[in-house]
């Protein structure tokens, strides 16, 4: 159903099945009312995807956005009143954190006033480095750093300080992002700038250095491995130094005009193969795997690009996370995957863990050199960078005989 929606409509979709909530233990007052405000807002999420059926055009799925919106702010305002009549409640940090996740599936401000609370009042009591992990797509949000740096410095429990040094991390990389996107196409923008903050992100565009920004966060992971190696999230098989090892392999040899690191690894028949195997040709490496569904959709696309390039000094290679090598198989052999690949054995294998991979599909176009000359490219712009390069290697074949 959700390959006839709308983006607004299946991204409110997506996000909406985060907003079940997962509260621990507190006190009755702020608790109870807060669980039925919550089971209130599963409701209207269930509704709003029932809504949904059938509606194809923008038009049809606008009413349907609409309640589910007028809900949002509904349920969040009143858990924001909530809080501000029981400010000293246990359950304050749970109820910020419904109040962030929840209006993210809205228009509204209600999760910036949930931040401004917490950064106000409740920066060191205990789960806030377990909502430190959730905050870091408000890269535009000055309120939303001063927490993480808050929790970071002054937080009593080393885990909390340990998940919110993290985030920042990744908070620090995005807003690098950010600032080199707007500034190369400055629509953009628009993709980033709420009213809440939009005189602070601009500032943050038109001033910041994205280099220091990822210098900063080089120097973070580094300290998540000196001092938090050992921690584990509530739902990680890998620690935090393992993690941050991966990310910073990333930021130090995976940016463009770099040569892709060496990958060596077993595919579906467990036969061993490298990436260096491939030297010479221009080379799609993508990291994907059948549980994900944009990395599916690509396949055709993928499919369609082996052959029209049939001939030429051209591969496409992947490394595979899906959990089971079966489920590579069948793919395989149904033809729907008719590339290399290796299995790695699940989205924390050695190879994606290694790679620092946090995002699927993540898509690498090398050069015939090795070199990687294009991140993250989909659709026509695959298609254009594929070609560009397969013309530069014919051009350097002409020039060479």
């Amino acid at each position: 159903m959700t390959r006839h929606l709308t983006k607004v409509a299946a991204t409110l979709l997506l996000i909406s099945t985060t907003l079940d909530p997962l509260f621990g233990q507190s006190s009755e007052g702020l608790r109870v009312q807060l669980d039925e405000i919550a089971k209130a807002q599963v409701e209207a999420r269930d509704r709003f995807t029932k809504d949904l059926e059938g509606k194809v055009t923008e038009q049809e799925q606008q009413p349907p956005i609409d309640r589910f919106h007028a809900a949002v702010a509904k349920h969040t305002n009143l858990i924001l009143d909530l809080i501000q009549a029981n400010p000293t409640d246990p359950a304050v940090v749970d109820a910020c954190n419904f109040v962030i996740k929840t209006a993210r599936a809205g228009p509204g401000e209600q999760s910036y006033r949930a931040l401004e609370v917490l950064l106000r009042d409740h920066s060191r009591d205990p789960g806030m480095g377990e909502l430190c992990r959730g905050i870091f797509f408000y890269v535009h949000s000055p309120v939303a750093e001063a927490l993480l740096r808050s929790v970071m410095a002054n937080h009593p429990n080393r885990v909390d300080r340990g998940w919110a040094c993290h985030t920042l991390a990744t908070f620090l990389k995005l807003q690098a992002k950010m600032v080199r996107r707007v500034r190369k196409v400055p629509a953009e923008v628009n993709r980033y700038v709420h009213e809440h903050h939009k005189e602070a992100t601009e500032r943050l565009i038109r001033e910041a250095d994205p280099t220091a920004l990822e210098r900063e966060a080089e120097a973070l992971l580094e300290r998540i491995i000196a001092e938090y190696a050992d921690i584990k999230g509530r739902d990680e098989t890998r620690n935090l130094g393992m993690i941050a090892a991966g990310e910073l392999f990333a930021m130090r040899n995976l940016s463009i005009g770099k040569v892709a690191p060496e990958i060596q690894g077993k595919d579906h028949e467990g036969k061993t193969f490298s990436l260096s195997d491939y030297r010479g040709k221009v080379t799609v490496l993508t990291f994907s795997g059948n549980w994900c569904g944009p990395c599916v959709g690509m396949y055709p696309q993928e499919r369609e690009l082996i052959a029209r390039s049939e001939g030429k000094p051209f591969v496409l290679l992947s490394v595979n996370s899906d959990s089971e090598v079966e489920t590579l198989k069948s793919s395989i052999d149904s033809g729907k995957v008719t590339w290399r690949c290796w299995w790695d054995g699940g989205m924390e294998g050695p190879i994606t863990s290694r790679w620092g991979i946090s995002s699927f599909p993540s898509i690498f176009v090398l050069d015939k050199a090795g070199i990687i000359r294009f991140r993250d490219v989909r659709g026509d712009e695959l298609d254009q960078a594929v070609a560009l390069l397969l013309a530069e290697a014919s051009a350097e074949k002409d020039f060479s005989n």
